[in-house]
C-alpha cells in the first residue's frame, strides 16, 4: 500500500515538472480562408411571414367556413369526429393512414391541417399538400382519383351506412346513429364520382361518366379558382355560386354564359325536383324533418330517414330512393358537381315515389 501511495506521488510530481517546463509560445500562423456565411434564421420566416401572397391567402381563408369552426364548437374533443372537424385530428389520422385519429381532436382547422407548416421551414415544403394519393372512399370502399382534390375528399364524402339487399328491414329509433340514418353531411365526393349511391332506373338514363371528371385539379379547379374582381370568391375561401361559373377564370372556358340555368339539366329544375322529392318522402313517412327545423330556419342537413321507437319498415326500393335523396340534397350543389347524373337520379326517384 505504501509502495502504491509512493508511486502516485511520484507520477504527480513528474506531471507537474512536465507542465512547468513548457516553452514560450511560437509565432501565430497565417489566417485560414473565410468560412461560408451562416443562414440568417429570420430569412426562413420572411419567406412566408410578411409575404404578400401568403398574407392574401390567409385573408381569403379567414372568410372560409373551415375557418369559422362552428362544427368544432360542438364536436371538439370527440375522437370519432376529429378526423374531419379538428385540425390536429385530421393530421393524426393522415399520419396513421386511417379515417379517424386515435388521441387528438382539440384544435380548429388551420393552415397546418392541410399543409405541413413549420416542419421544414421552406416555402415549397411548408405549403405542400398532406394528401396527394387517390382516396379509398369510406362508404363504398372504392378508390377514386380526385386529383388535387384528394385532400378535400378525405372529409367531403359519405360515412358508411347499411344496405338493404333482400327482404324488408325495420329501422328502430333507439340511440346514436339509429336516430340519424343517412350518409352524413358532406357526400360531395360520392356524387361527383358516382360511388356509393344507388342506381334508381327510370325514364331518364343514368350516365356512365361525370362531365367534370376532365377537370385538371378535380374539386380544386372550381372551388379554388380565381376571380380578379372579387378576391372573396374561390382561392382559399373555397366559395363560389352557380352564377359565378361565368366569372371564375377556371370555369368560364366551359361556362361562357349562364348555360347552367338555360340548358338541360338545369340547376333550377333540379332544385324544384328536390323539393318535390322531399315532399313525396314526407307524405310516404320515409323522411324525418324534425331535426331540420331550427331557431334560425330550416336546415336540410338535419334531414334523416324516418325511424320510430316502434320501428319503421322499409322495402329495399323505398330505402334506396330515400337514401339517394339524402345524398343529392345534402350535396347542395343542385347538380353542378355532376349535372346529368344528379338530374337522372332526381327524376327517376320522383317517378318511383309517384307510382
Amino acid at each position: 500500500m505504501k509502495r502504491l501511495f509512493g508511486l502516485i506521488i511520484a507520477l504527480s510530481i513528474g506531471a507537474f515538472i512536465l507542465l512547468s517546463c513548457e516553452g514560450p509560445q511560437g509565432p501565430q500562423g497565417p489566417q485560414g480562408p473565410a468560412g461560408k456565411d451562416g443562414k440568417d434564421a429570420s430569412l426562413s420566416c420572411t419567406a412566408c411571414h410578411g409575404n404578400d401572397k401568403v398574407d392574401f391567402l390567409k385573408a381569403q381563408y379567414d372568410l372560409s367556413r373551415h375557418n369559422k369552426g362552428t362544427v368544432f364548437e360542438d364536436v371538439g374533443g370527440i375522437i370519432a369526429c376529429g378526423g374531419c372537424h379538428t385540425g390536429d385530428g385530421f393530421v393524426e389520422a393522415i399520419s396513421l393512414k386511417q379515417d379517424d385519429p386515435k388521441t387528438k381532436a382539440t384544435s380548429k382547422i388551420s393552415c397546418s391541417a392541410c399543409h405541413p407548416i413549420h416542419e421544414k421551414f421552406e416555402y415549397a415544403a411548408d405549403f405542400a399538400l398532406r394528401v396527394t394519393e387517390p382516396i379509398k372512399l369510406r362508404r363504398s370502399g372504392e378508390t377514386y382519383d380526385f386529383k388535387t382534390g384528394n385532400l378535400c375528399v378525405r372529409c367531403h364524402q359519405a360515412r358508411p351506412h347499411f344496405d338493404i339487399f333482400g327482404a324488408d328491414t325495420t329501422i328502430r329509433a333507439t340511440s346514436g346513429n339509429w336516430t340519424r340514418v343517412g350518409p352524413h353531411y358532406g357526400p360531395h365526393a360520392n356524387v361527383y364520382s358516382m360511388k356509393g349511391l344507388y342506381r334508381i332506373e327510370g325514364s331518364t338514363p343514368i350516365p356512365k361518366n361525370n362531365v367534370h371528371a376532365i377537370l385538371q385539379k378535380g374539386c380544386v379547379s372550381c372551388h379554388m379558382g380565381s376571380l380578379s374582381t372579387n378576391p372573396a370568391v374561390g382561392g382559399h375561401s373555397f366559395k363560389m355560386t352557380a352564377s359565378q361559373l361565368t366569372e371564375i377564370q377556371e370555369c368560364k372556358g366551359c361556362h361562357a354564359d349562364a348555360s347552367i340555368f338555360t340548358t338541360t339539366p338545369k340547376a333550377k329544375e333540379i332544385a324544384n325536383l328536390l323539393k318535390e322529392y322531399r315532399q313525396l318522402l314526407i307524405e310516404k313517412q320515409l323522411l324525418d324533418t324534425s331535426q331540420a327545423i331550427t331557431a334560425s330556419g330550416y336546415n336540410l342537413l338535419g334531414e334523416y330517414l324516418r325511424a320510430t321507437s316502434q320501428g319503421q319498415k322499409y322495402t329495399k326500393e323505398d330505402y334506396q330512393v330515400a337514401i339517394n335523396y339524402l345524398y343529392l340534397a345534402k350535396d347542395r350543389s343542385f347538380g353542378i358537381h355532376n349535372p346529368a347524373y344528379v338530374y337522372a337520379l332526381v327524376k327517376n326517384g320522383v317517378e318511383y315515389l309517384k307510382k
